[in-house]
């Protein structure tokens, strides 16, 4: 992640998540005090989707954004594909 930014608790910080080039998720978050409290916030509210997605933060109070790219999976998913191809009991 870009390291020049940053979120404090004040901080008001917009969200956008796509997958796909379709958007899932649009929000905005406070009260986090780290970008890793953020991201982690971010991944459960998000993990009921699967694959590649992009997502696009803006800290309005600094003025910064970042942008990253996280691989979701379901949990089970690897054993069910597994399973469906014969390699799993």
């Amino acid at each position: 992640m870009n390291s020049s930014f940053s979120v404090n608790t004040n901080d008001i910080i917009f969200v956008n998540v796509t997958s796909l080039g379709r958007q899932v998720m649009s929000v905005t978050l406070s009260g986090n005090n780290s970008v890793e409290s953020l991201m982690g916030k971010l991944r459960s509210e998000l993990a009921d989707l699967d694959g590649l997605l992009t997502v696009n933060l803006r800290n309005s109070s600094q003025g910064t954004t970042a942008k990253r790219v996280m691989r979701m999976r379901k949990p089970g998913a690897g054993l069910l594909r597994a399973q469906m191809q014969g390699y799993a009991a």
